[in-house]
C-alpha cells in the first residue's frame, strides 16, 4: 500500500486514510540522514526537515502524496523542496497561526475536496464514520497505555510508549503493547520541545535512566491522543482538530502555556525536560515564558540527533536529578 505523508497534528489522519493510502507521519531524524538532507536545504536548517527530505527522496516511489502544514516555516520549506524536485503530489494545508475557526474549517473543506480528487473516491458520511471509529478505537487503547505511564508510580516508560506511538504515526498500529514494561519509579518530569522522531528512542532511554517522563506535549508522542472525536462526521473532525490543545506556534500562546502548567500539576511533576532541535528558535523563545509560568526546574537539552555528547548529557541529567531530590 502506498503512503500519504503528513507533517502536522492539525491534519486529520482520518481524512488521509479515506484515500485508501496509509497515513505516514514524517518524523524522521538521525545524524546521517540529516547530513544527507543538506544537499536540499541550508546547513542550518532544522535537522528533522533535512532528515525527512532525505527519507522522501530515497523513497519517492512509496509516496502517493504529501500533505503538509504552514504551521512551521521550515516544514513549509520542506514541502516546496519536495514539490520542486519530485513528482509526488504536494498539498499545502494553511493552518492559521492566529485563532481563526473559519479559516481552519475552510481549509479542511478544501483538503477534503483535494483528497477526493487525488484518490478518486468520494468521502461519504458512512465512510467518514467508519474511519473515525477505527482511528478513535486505536486512540482509546493508546490512552489506556498513556494512563499507565502517568500513574503514580509510573508503570510504563516513555521510551516504551514511544515505540507504540511510532507504529500509530506510521499507520500500522497493531495493538501489541507487550513492549510496555514496568520500571522502578524515578523523579517525575514532563517533556516539552521539538518533535520526537522515530530514531530518537535512544535519547528517551538516556533521560529515563535517571528520570521518569510521565507526560509530554511533543509531536510523535501523546500529542495525537488529544484528538477525541465525539461526532463521527466531517463537521466533527473539523471542530475536534481545531479545538485540540494549541501547539507552540499558535497565537495567542496563552492556551498552550496554561495547558502545560495544568498538566505538570495534574501529573505531580517535579521538573520539566525541554528537548529542542538545533535551530528551533521559536521553541527556545517560548521556553522562557514557560519557565516563568510553571515555576518548576527545567533541564534544557539541545540536539542535532547526535549522541556524541551522551557522557556530558548524562552528567547534566544526574545533576538535575540531585537538584530535584533536594527539593522534595
Amino acid at each position: 500500500m502506498q503512503l500519504i505523508g503528513y507533517t502536522c497534528s492539525y491534519i486529520p489522519v482520518e481524512l488521509l486514510a479515506l484515500t485508501g493510502f496509509r497515513p505516514y507521519r514524517l518524523l524522521h531524524g538521525d545524524v546521517d540522514s540529516s547530513k544527507r538532507g543538506e544537499k536540499f536545504v541550508r546547513v542550518d536548517a532544522c535537522p528533522m526537515v533535512k532528515s525527512n527530505l532525505d527519507h522522501i527522496f530515497r523513497n519517492q516511489n512509496d509516496f502517493a502524496a504529501l500533505v503538509g502544514s504552514t504551521g512551521c516555516d521550515m516544514s513549509r520549506r520542506m514541502l516546496d523542496v519536495a514539490a520542486e524536485n519530485t513528482r509526488i503530489p504536494v498539498l499545502v494545508f494553511n493552518n492559521p497561526r492566529t485563532d481563526n475557526r473559519t479559516i481552519f474549517h475552510d481549509e479542511i473543506d478544501w483538503l477534503t475536496q483535494r483528497l477526493e480528487r487525488l484518490s478518486r473516491r468520494q468521502f461519504n458520511p458512512a465512510s467518514i464514520q467508519n474511519e473515525v471509529t477505527k482511528w478513535e478505537s486505536m486512540r482509546v487503547e493508546l490512552r489506556t497505555i498513556d494512563e499507565r505511564r502517568a500513574a503514580n508510580p509510573s508503570q510504563v516508560s516513555t521510551a516504551s510508549f514511544h515505540e507504540v506511538m511510532t507504529a500509530y504515526c506510521q499507520g500500522a498500529f497493531d495493538r501489541d503493547v507487550s513492549i510496555c514494561r514496568e520500571r522502578a519509579d524515578r523523579p517525575r518530569v514532563y517533556l516539552l520541545g521539538s518533535a520526537i522522531t522515530y530514531e530518537s528512542n535512544a535519547i528517551l532511554r538516556l533521560i529515563e535512566d535517571h528520570l521518569r517522563i510521565v507526560g509530554d506535549f511533543n509531536c510523535g508522542l501523546s500529542r495525537a491522543l488529544d484528538i477525541r472525536i465525539q461526532e463521527p462526521t466531517l463537521a466533527g473532525i473539523e471542530e475536534t482538530y481545531y479545538g485540540q490543545p494549541p501547539c507552540v506556534f499558535k497565537r495567542p500562546d496563552r492556551r498552550f502555556i496554561d495547558h502545560v502548567r495544568d498538566e505538570t500539576r495534574r501529573l505531580n511533576c517535579t521538573g520539566v525536560v525541554a528537548w529542542t532541535l538545533d535551530y528551533c528558535d521559536a521553541y527556545e523563545f517560548e521556553l522562557r515564558k514557560i519557565e516563568r509560568t510553571i515555576d518548576l526546574p527545567v533541564l534544557r537539552i539541545r540536539s542535532d540527533f547526535s549522541l556524541q555528547g551522551s557522557s556530558q548529557l548524562r552528567t547534566r541529567i544526574e545533576a538535575f536529578v540531585e537538584m530535584l531530590c533536594s527539593k522534595t
